[in-house]
């Protein structure tokens, strides 16, 4: 389920109406459980969406250009984690 789409007949998201439900039941919608990012990695995410700047999948190209144009060393764990982030991103922004 997409999240952030506007609600047909809405101004507001999904997720925006989701919360609202689960605030006036008290029941948390299933659709709102989103896994947490596991302790330590969350640096990653704020790398993924610093180099992630088109709606295509990211390349190991850009991902290389993107650590030397702004000084952020990349471990090869790193990118990988990135390119998966990215591989994620995309199969949920798909479905």
């Amino acid at each position: 389920m997409k999240l952030r789409v506007v609600a047909p007949g809405s101004q507001a998201s999904v997720k925006e109406h989701l919360t609202k439900v689960w605030q006036q039941t008290g029941h948390k919608p299933k659709e709102l459980d989103i896994p947490q990012v596991p302790e330590g990695m969350g640096y990653l995410i704020g790398l993924f969406w610093d180099c992630k700047r088109t709606a295509e999948p990211l390349t190991y190209g850009e991902v290389e250009s993107w650590s030397r144009l702004t000084g952020q060393a990349l471990s090869p764990d790193e990118v990988w984690c990135l390119m998966r982030l990215d591989d994620a991103h995309g199969r949920a922004v798909r479905s």
